[in-house]
């Protein structure tokens, strides 16, 4: 009986560990094809981001004008502020304290906006987002739903 109970629990164990291994199977085949189609990963946004990031996060970086510090270090493209939103005066139409004191760059040719955030807390002094724009002149997390 004990041969018979220890089979069964071989089995068992057996067949969860199969059906976790098409569950993963599944999943990566999902992933690898929406990242084909991802047009932020087929740009040369992932370039532009890395290039920005390793100018930002150096013990160099200024306490203020981080907007003009970045535009300054980065040759190629060429980065313009980002567009004002009217009725905040802000760079950003979110009303996320996060955005509230951030600046935002924006490289027309490449359709690459990038926002800067100051921050309290961590091992560096700003936050760093980004995104392809398209049609809009804001990241579509920026815009309130």
């Amino acid at each position: 009986m004990v041969y018979l109970y220890a089979g069964l629990g071989i089995a068992m164990i057996s067949g969860i560990a199969a059906m976790m291994q098409i569950g993963n199977n599944v999943n990566n085949f999902t992933n690898i094809s929406s990242l084909k189609n991802n047009s932020y990963a087929s740009s040369s946004l992932p370039r532009l981001d890395r290039e920005i990031m390793k100018n930002l996060y150096t013990q160099s970086v200024p306490n203020s004008d981080i907007c003009d510090y970045i535009k300054n270090k980065i040759s190629s493209p060429v980065y313009e502020n980002g567009e004002i939103f009217k009725s905040t005066s802000l760079p950003t139409p979110s009303r996320n304290v996060l955005f509230s004191q951030a600046c935002a760059l924006v490289s027309k040719n490449d359709k690459h906006r990038v926002i800067i955030t100051p921050k309290t807390e961590g091992n560096y002094k700003y936050g760093f987002y980004s995104c392809l724009i398209e049609n809009e002149p804001y990241c579509k997390f920026e815009i309130n739903k």
